[in-house]
């Protein structure tokens, strides 16, 4: 049988949650991605979308059984993990932010964003060796975003390793000469 018009189905939903989300309407996002829950909530990548609108609104908390619930029902989503990780990033629970984009990392390893969130969390819970080595696997993968190499040199610098700090430095220097960094 067809449904009456005024039945709006989950998918439905979504696809108006990111329409307004794709406008910058993100408190129509959010009541869509709802609904979308609400109407099948079996549906991950709606749980997903949920999050990320609520991690945009400063709702990390909040968003996060969201994508647990995403995870759970699709856990091999390499972004269902990415974006529980920055959740956990936005909140400053690192062991939990390292812990997700270690898990993302794993599902796609080629991904210069996940590594660099893996490292700035290694960094942020003192471990430089590890924030190096993060940078570094985000440079070889994307070379081209200049505040990749500022943040490496950053954090080379701060491990007491000088001459490749240096080198970092410069090598941004190369790509921004007019940057106010």
């Amino acid at each position: 049988g067809s449904n009456p018009a005024s039945v709006v189905t989950a998918a439905d939903a979504s696809r108006y949650g990111a329409a307004a989300y794709n406008n910058g309407d993100l408190a129509a996002a959010e009541s869509q991605y709802a609904a979308a829950v609400a109407t099948d909530s079996n549906d991950a990548a709606a749980h997903n979308n949920l999050g990320q609108v609520l991690v945009r609104t400063g709702r990390s908390k909040e968003a996060i059984p969201h994508f647990d619930k995403a995870i759970e029902l699709s856990g091999d989503t390499w972004s269902y993990h990415f974006n529980r990780a920055r959740a956990y990033a936005e909140l400053k629970d690192w062991r939990q932010a390292i812990d997700g984009y270690t898990e993302a990392a794993r599902l796609f390893p080629h991904d210069y964003a996940t590594h660099f969130n893996l490292a700035k969390g290694r960094q942020a819970t003192g471990d430089l060796p590890g924030a190096t080595e993060g940078y570094a696997k985000a440079i070889e993968l994307a070379p081209g975003p200049s505040a990749l190499h500022l943040t490496y040199g950053q954090a080379l610098e701060l491990a007491g390793r000088q001459t490749e700090a240096a080198a970092a430095y410069e090598r941004f220097l190369e790509m921004e000469p007019e940057g106010p960094e």
